[in-house]
């Protein structure tokens, strides 16, 4: 939907990773609702393991949400430098991210693409969950083709390929895959 900057909060003195829509999406005032209604729904999510939204900002046609900066590495990098994990490495990781989840699910919201690359791994081993909800934008404003998924193959439930609607289980689906990797 957009690329993702470096930025600095100068008010509060802090890194934030902004995100940005694309320009040719900000034009469309139901991509750019979904965005922000998006965003809205995200910012309720207080969890360790969520990375935080804190503010969307809407300068001209161009649009952001500004998030918390997770200073690390994604659990596919982390995969591909060091190979598969041993179990105790991998269970640490996988109840952090069921406890992320858990917390999203109990505010109704749906994750979608859950895979290594949306997995942050801070440098003190705190799990971050990134990328939510980007799947249902998507799906909501109409930007894919009739027949064409959102998310990534290797990760998605049965009933998510089928097409069909999704809830809390296709992310337990996904994370499972997840596991397995491990």
């Amino acid at each position: 939907m957009g690329e993702v900057f470096l930025g600095h909060d100068t008010m509060l003195e802090r890194k934030v990773a902004l995100k940005s829509l694309r320009p040719e999406l900000a034009v469309r005032s139901d991509v750019v609702q979904r965005f922000r209604s998006e965003a809205i729904a995200l910012a309720k999510l207080n969890h360790v393991n969520i990375a935080g939204v804190y503010n969307f900002i809407a300068e001209g046609n161009n649009y952001c949400i500004a998030m918390e900066y997770v200073d690390g590495e994604t659990l596919h990098g982390l995969l591909s430098r060091k190979g598969k994990l041993n179990w105790s490495e991998a269970c640490l990781i996988m109840s952090q991210a069921l406890s992320g989840l858990e917390h999203a699910h109990q505010q109704g919201i749906v994750h979608r693409d859950v895979k290594p690359a949306n997995i942050m791994l801070t440098h003190n081993g705190t799990v971050k969950l990134m990328d939510f909800g980007i799947a249902r934008v998507l799906q909501s404003a109409r930007l894919t083709r009739e027949g064409t998924l959102v998310g990534t193959l290797e990760y998605i439930a049965p009933e998510q390929i089928q097409g069909m609607d999704v809830d809390a289980r296709a992310d337990i689906y996904s994370l499972g895959i997840v596991f397995y990797e491990l």
